[in-house]
């Protein structure tokens, strides 16, 4: 890689910053394990000497309890003195915590020593209970207040102080070296930060003078360029740096883009004055390889468009004419087919008229006959009404007639009575007088009755006889008016086909009709395009004749 180059600076640089992170790192990681050993060192202390006391609670609190029964004889003590060696067990806790701790070897001789002491009171407590609990409290205080037992506890807590202060002052020690160690770390770590510091000062001023100043004249460059600006001054010196390459790359790119620009300028003049045939002197490299091809490709397909555009020309040009001749026959012919047609749209619309009045006049009739029919159905109707009125007459005819047989058989009934009543009057002499003459007027009364009858009787048969001839007209009606009716329903039902059928016709000329207006109006329109047709082709041969002219300028 080069050494010159900004990617190797700005990377031994960053390679340096990581270096000292990582230092400071290491070194921050050292510092905070440090203050956790000093606080385990420090709640280690704490732990010894709490142990420690609690030991030396216990040996006293069993020295307080047996010089206190041996004064007093009291019970209460022995029970506290058993109880803190049975149940409270201050100095086995204190024991058993200690051996957890680091304690050294001269430390635990010095435990042991005190163990050993406290083990040497036992039989002169134990002698004292003996005596208090026999009642012998002088003898008991001679031997918990005696000499030996007072420099035996004396012994006890100064080895126990002693045991203390070796202890506080090994970690005291460590303690030291600890904040001895951790003062180097520190300050190593403030020297790991300032070199952090000073790299990334130097990463900035990097930045700043070798990659943002450059790339910002870079990206102005790049700007004017992209604005179309090929002359602009770069300042910006070529070199084997990544910005002095990217300058180099600018420059080349701008003398290439601008002689690409010159040539092709020159060939767009000449292909404007009508001249193909050129050549492309200039190399075009890489993409712009693609803009050489596609101006030779234009000049040869301008060639041949040029070419097929001249004989197409000539040919037009000798078609044109014959083009105008056949658009005027064209024309003419338009107009008369015109006038033509528009004798034809009259005499459809003269026959559309009279086909809406044939359907008219066809619904008017429809409207009569189902009026008739209407008018016939009603009177059949009143026919059978008038006929089951007849059978209802004869009806009551026979009735009457059973009515006047009754009648006729109460007039001999009665004539007979009168008879009887005669005979019975002859018999009874001047006394029946009075009753035969009644005899005799009953008689006379049935005999005008039953002669009433029978004429009553003649007269209803005469009765019944017109009332069947009146049923067999009444019956000879309906079956007429019937027959008039099927008639009369297939004529209406004929009626309605035949105006449906001229409906249907009218619509469909109604559709001709228009179909025939549209057929004028195309014919109208095809005249007047004949007409501009035939325009156009006079115009289009003079424009022809130019184009064969300009043709001739074009140097292919």
């Amino acid at each position: 890689m080069n050494k010159n180059s900004q990617s190797f600076q700005l990377k031994k640089i960053v390679n340096q910053s990581i270096i000292a992170v990582v230092v400071g790192a290491v070194l921050l990681l050292l510092s905070i394990g440090t203050n956790v050993w000093m606080t385990r060192v420090t709640d280690e202390q704490l732990e010894t000497t709490t142990y420690l006391d609690q030991y030396r609670l216990g040996s006293k609190t069993l020295t307080y309890s047996v010089q206190s029964y041996a004064a007093t004889g009291d019970q209460k003590y022995y029970d506290d003195y058993m109880k803190e060696l049975n149940e409270d067990k201050n100095r086995d806790i204190a024991w058993a915590g200690l051996e957890k701790n680091n304690l050294t070897k001269k430390e635990w001789e010095s435990m042991n020593q005190i163990a050993e002491l406290s083990n040497g009171l036992v039989p002169i407590e134990e002698k004292a209970f003996e005596l208090a609990g026999n009642g012998d409290v002088e003898g008991a205080k001679s031997y918990v207040f005696g000499a030996e037992y007072g420099e035996i506890t004396q012994q006890i807590s100064s080895l126990t102080d002693e045991t203390i202060s070796q202890i506080q002052g090994r970690v005291n020690g460590a303690k030291t070296n600890l904040r001895i160690f951790q003062a180097i770390i520190e300050i190593m770590y403030a020297l790991s930060f300032l070199y952090l510091i000073s790299q990334i000062v130097k990463i900035v001023k990097f930045s700043r003078e070798e990659l943002l100043s450059p790339i910002i004249k870079v990206s102005d460059q790049m700007l004017t360029l992209a604005e179309g600006n090929f002359h602009a001054d770069f300042d910006v010196k070529e070199d084997s740096s990544e910005v002095g390459k990217m300058a180099g790359a600018i420059i080349h790119m701008k003398a290439s883009i601008t002689e690409m620009i010159q040539e092709i300028s020159e060939i767009l003049e000449k292909m404007g004055n009508g001249d193909y045939d050129f050549e492309i002197a200039q190399e075009y490299v890489g993409e712009y390889g693609q803009i050489k091809e596609s101006f030779l490709k234009i000049g040869e397909k301008m060639k041949e468009t040029l070419v097929t555009i001249r004989e197409v020309s000539l040919q037009i040009d000798s078609g044109s004419e014959q083009l105008s001749c056949a658009a005027v026959d064209l024309a003419e012919g338009s107009m008369e087919q015109a006038g033509k047609v528009s004798d034809l749209v009259s005499l459809m619309k003269d026959m559309n008229e009279s086909m809406e009045n044939s359907a008219s006049e066809a619904a008017a009739t429809v409207e009569i006959s189902t009026h008739a029919g209407h008018v016939l159905q009603t009177g059949n109707t009143k026919m059978q009404e008038l006929k089951e009125a007849i059978s209802e007459i004869s009806s009551c005819s026979e009735e009457i007639g059973k009515i006047i047989s009754t009648i006729e058989e109460i007039a001999s009934q009665t004539n007979l009575l009168s008879l009887n009543a005669a005979i019975e009057a002859a018999r009874a002499g001047e006394a029946g007088k009075g009753f035969a003459i009644v005899a005799d007027q009953v008689k006379n009364l049935a005999d005008e009755s039953a002669k009433a009858a029978g004429e009553t009787d003649k007269l209803i048969e005469r009765t019944i006889m017109a009332v069947d001839k009146g049923i067999a007209i009444a019956d000879e009606t309906a079956e007429s008016m019937a027959e008039v009716m099927v008639g009369a329903k297939e004529a209406t039902d004929k009626m309605g086909e035949m105006a449906g059928i001229l409906t249907s016709d009218v619509q469909s000329m109604h559709r001709i009709n228009e179909s025939v207006r549209r057929i004028a109006e195309i014919v109208d329109s095809n005249s007047a395009a004949s007409e501009e047709t035939a325009a156009v082709s006079q115009e289009q041969k003079a424009q022809v004749e130019t184009m064969v002219g300009l043709m001739e300028k074009f140097n292919i």
